[in-house]
């Protein structure tokens, strides 16, 4: 195994701690001048990777939310539901915690750089590439594809201010759009936060080779709510410059070899995910080799669901991140923006508006009465503990559905004609897969409808 950062070393820890004889190399000492937010949905990933008590432990700032201008001049707070709370985090710190919870679960970790030889397969041995933007495995077999968007820098410094920041809530992250770029800030201590500026590097300074420096200030320059911010604050340290450019594989999986994390992909850091993108396909990563490794049967199955949803996974945060851009856009009539909120093809909108119409038609209906539709049944891999399995899914289009929601649609199909009235089917489906929310059977019965797996008569 390649690359030590969050898809690594959980996998790693997964691995090992099924059984498997892992070695992951890692170059020492990775930057720790990078710190990012992560949701409270994180927490799930942290159990189910069995890490939470060591995050909790490792006295990260807890975040309850954001503060927004974007778009507009006045701050947009926005909270994260039931009062969860996020982790504002040092990337070198999170990646010492788990690397460090592989090593415990039986991994042997080298710290050094990676040579040509370790690239090469043994028998009976998979390959798992999470060394990030270097991507080695993913460049040598060729299957690393850049996005025609253009470039963008991210250029981050270090700022203190005594007695805190002047925001609703310090424990937020902070997120502006301006003429020419967004920022965004995390606290990583009591009055230090990292300030980033998000840049095109042919449209800012930075095409005339302007010191890194000149250009940062610049930037916070154009910024109102930030600009304020730091007028009584010190920048003790950077700023630094990282690619955040995006890519993707066309490939993320092969006979012995996977790529995960941001190997196999890169997204716009607008989106907030980029660590929990990791973290997950890390998790997808072990189970995809424990399964094949376990039946070779389900080898092919397991690498091709393996690519199948890292590939999903990346295209639903570019469109989350280019919903964003549009968002801002109209407000900066600047090229950064031109360029950047073509929003790409959005087959789901006409599904959007037939899951209302079918949820409202269902509301309103005095009896429910559904009939078996569209849907056909066939075993498709699906998810199962620790392993890939095959199981019944419904088959839409070029999709092999079987949650909508956390609700199982399948058990959902076998039920339905059995009621005539909602909460009867909802009480019945409780019963069988365990309590759920209503708003999510709603849902999910909603899309079965607007999807013709049901008909509603």
């Amino acid at each position: 195994m390649l690359g030590g950062g969050a898809a690594g070393a959980t996998a790693a820890k997964l691995l090992a701690e099924w059984g498997h004889s892992v070695r992951l190399i890692t170059r020492p000492a990775a930057d720790s001048r990078l710190a990012v937010s992560l949701p409270p949905s994180c927490r799930k990933l942290f159990e189910t990777i069995g890490v939470n008590e060591v995050v909790d432990e490792a006295g990260f700032v807890r975040a309850s939310g954001n503060t927004v201008w974007w778009g507009e001049s006045e701050p947009r707070v926005e909270l994260f539901a039931d009062s969860e709370r996020g982790w504002q985090v040092g990337i070198s710190r999170l990646d010492e915690l788990l690397l460090s919870a592989a090593a415990t679960a039986g991994a042997t970790i080298e710290c050094r750089v990676v040579t040509e030889a370790d690239l090469v397969l043994a028998q009976g041995r998979f390959l798992i590439d999470a060394t990030g933007r270097s991507g080695l495995v993913a460049r040598a077999r060729g299957v690393r594809v850049y996005n025609e968007a253009p470039r963008t820098v991210a250029l981050v410094a270090s700022w203190t201010r005594p007695g805190g920041w002047p925001v609703p809530d310090d424990t937020h992250t902070l997120i502006e759009s301006y003429e020419s770029g967004w920022a965004w800030s995390v606290p990583t201590a009591p009055g230090t936060r990292h300030i980033a500026v998000m840049v095109d590097p042919q449209r800012s300074g930075l095409v005339r080779k302007a010191p890194a420096r000149e250009v940062y200030l610049a930037e916070i320059a154009k910024t109102v709510a930030f600009r304020s911010l730091v007028t009584t604050a010190d920048c003790s340290e950077g700023p630094w410059g990282w690619d955040a450019s995006g890519y993707r594989a066309s490939q993320y999986a092969g006979d012995n070899w996977l790529v995960a994390g941001d190997a196999g992909s890169f997204i716009d850091p607008l989106s907030s995910a980029g660590v929990k993108k990791a973290l997950a396909s890390g998790w997808l990563a072990a189970i995809a080799v424990d399964t094949s490794l376990a039946d070779a049967s389900m080898r092919v199955p397991a690498l091709a669901f393996f690519s199948q949803r890292e590939h999903e996974m990346e295209r639903r945060y570019a469109r989350l991140s280019q919903s964003f851009l549009a968002e801002a856009a109209p407000t900066h009539p600047h090229a950064f923006w031109r360029d950047r909120s073509d929003l790409p093809d959005a087959p789901t909108a006409a599904d959007v508006i037939a899951v209302r119409e079918a949820y409202e038609r269902l509301r309103s209906s005095p009896a429910l009465r559904l009939t078996l539709g569209d849907a056909r049944l066939e075993p498709r891999p699906g998810i199962r503990g620790r392993k890939i399995v095959l199981e019944p899914m419904i088959i839409h289009g070029d999709e092999s559905i079987r949650y909508v929601a956390g609700i199982d649609v399948v058990a959902l199909r076998d039920l339905g004609p059995r009621f005539v009235q909602v909460p009867e089917l909802f009480e019945a489906y409780c019963r069988l897969q365990g309590a759920v929310a209503l708003p999510d059977f709603l849902l999910a019965l909603a899309t079965s409808v607007a999807r013709r797996w049901f008909v509603s008569q």
